[in-house]
């Protein structure tokens, strides 16, 4: 297995061990540093200790509404579904910040946590009502339970202290509030600035990996548009419905994370694939001239750090193929028809195109009809693209007959056999493939049979639902 491959399968698992070392290597080393700048500090501690004089809240009553605020929108971060893996990095990494405090006498052996429970609690409610705890509260149904203002909260407290800790641990600053005899005096010092250069190449490189993992953490959605682009009767139609299907089953035990949201004629496409009998077919019909259908659901990716990805996309009739190369050249108020100048819009507003090369017209020697394909891309330049092969039950016919082996069981020996086919049997696909940077095909298909009149239909299970092949494969790789 190549070092590729490995990551591409276990890069969760291995981003999570490289967290993991960050949160326990860095975090006591840093905040050691932290908490020396605090002893040392001549801006932000003066600061604090005013707070007793001017409103009667001494350090330690401040230090444990603080502490208190933190472990609430550290508490929510670790609810939210999404955020759990990381929430409890977050508590091995305050766990190790306290150890590197503790060690210098600093924070718990300072605080009376007895005497001062009422302020924890004030804190610790204050910022989970802040951080969006009120949610916890609410009936949910097609939204999903995230904590985003509890992660930004505690990424931005978390970066300041930071940031001002290390400036304090450097730069000597002129120390202009003083509190002595529960008064506040305000010091009119010439200021003078002096930098302490002795490690601060290794602490700045400390404190910035920390936060950019910590950036890493409050990370919620990853906005990924996807547009499939196709030759009339190419199974665009059907591909889209697959990888809804898919990514249903998928969330089975997710009903904690985020709901799918599909759009209505999605559903109305799944309908009536579902409500077609076990000899009927597939009771989809080409999209009409006419027609622009609105197809679009959410899914999530990732096991370890589960992350949001949009999926939309408009299924059109594939008549129009051929006029977007001009259209995206075109601008908006040059395109008289209305549903082309729409399909451009959504090329251009797309992260990633997906060309489907349709099997089917392969076997039967049919022009593939995908020359429009190499004039979009050039049209639409700095587009991501990922090459789709529809309708491949009929090579995973051939695959089983010369390797015999079933494709569904060995997919990757699979998607290889359908490359090699397809390149070295159409120009147009390895000219494609060329001009993609060498794009690997992906094939997806319904399992089918051969009714009475010869025709392909779905095979369905017991239950009567069709059966899918290079669809969660699909879905890893679009997230």
């Amino acid at each position: 297995m190549s070092i590729g491959t490995f990551l591409e399968e276990n890069g969760e698992k291995v981003l999570l061990v490289v967290y993991f070392v960050v949160m326990i290597v860095v975090a006591g080393p840093l905040f050691l540093v932290l908490g020396e700048a605090w002893e040392a500090s001549d801006v932000f501690r003066p600061l604090i200790l005013s707070l007793n004089p001017l409103i009667g809240v001494n350090l330690e009553q401040f230090s444990s509404a603080m502490f208190g605020g933190y472990l609430g929108l550290l508490v929510l971060l670790t609810l939210d579904p999404k955020k759990r893996i990381q929430g409890l990095l977050l508590w091995l990494g305050t766990v190790s910040a306290l150890i590197g405090l503790l060690s210098i006498g600093l924070f718990i052996p300072n605080i009376d946590f007895t005497a001062n429970v009422l302020w924890i609690l004030s804190g610790f409610v204050v910022g989970a009502i802040v951080g969006g705890g009120r949610q916890l509260l609410e009936v949910r149904t097609a939204s999903a339970l995230e904590f985003r203002r509890s992660a930004t909260l505690l990424f931005y407290l978390i970066s300041v202290v930071v940031a001002v800790g290390l400036i304090e641990y450097h730069v000597n600053l002129p120390q202009v509030i003083e509190v002595a005899s529960n008064e506040v005096h305000v010091q009119a010092e010439n200021p003078s600035v002096d930098v302490d250069w002795n490690g601060i190449g290794r602490n700045t490189l400390m404190a910035g990996v920390f936060v950019v993992t910590l950036r890493r953490f409050v990370t919620y959605d990853a906005s990924e548009s996807f547009f499939i682009l196709g030759p009339p009767g190419s199974g665009k139609s059907l591909f889209l419905v697959g990888k809804y299907l898919e990514a249903l089953d998928d969330a089975v035990g997710r009903d904690t994370d985020t709901p799918l949201n599909p759009s209505g004629d999605l559903m109305e496409l799944v309908s009536a694939l579902d409500a077609a009998s076990k000899d009927t077919g597939w009771k989809l019909d080409s999209t009409g001239a006419t027609d622009i259908e609105d197809l679009r659901f959410r899914f999530i990716s990732g096991r370890v750090f589960p992350k949001n990805i949009e999926l939309s996309s408009l299924d059109y009739a594939g008549e129009y193929l051929e006029e977007l190369p001009t259209a995206l050249m075109s601008a908006d108020e040059e395109i008289d028809n209305s549903t082309v100048r729409l399909l451009a819009q959504r090329v251009r507003d797309a992260n990633t195109l997906v060309l489907v090369i349709d099997v089917e017209r392969f076997h039967n020697n049919e022009p593939l009809d995908i020359e429009p394909y190499f004039d979009i891309l050039n049209a639409a330049s700095n587009k991501d693209v990922l090459l789709v092969a529809t309708k491949c039950d009929i090579l995973a016919e051939g695959f089983r007959d010369k390797q015999a082996l079933e494709a569904y069981q060995y997919f990757d020996e699979f998607k290889e056999f359908v490359n090699d086919t397809l390149i070295q049997n159409s120009q147009a696909v390895r000219t494609l493939v060329q001009d993609t940077s060498g794009s690997e095909i992906h094939p997806v298909y319904y399992q089918t049979t051969t009714n009475e009149n010869g025709e392909r239909v779905p095979m369905r299970n017991q239950n009567g639902n069709v059966q899918t092949v290079g669809f969660d494969e699909l879905l890893q790789k679009m997230g």
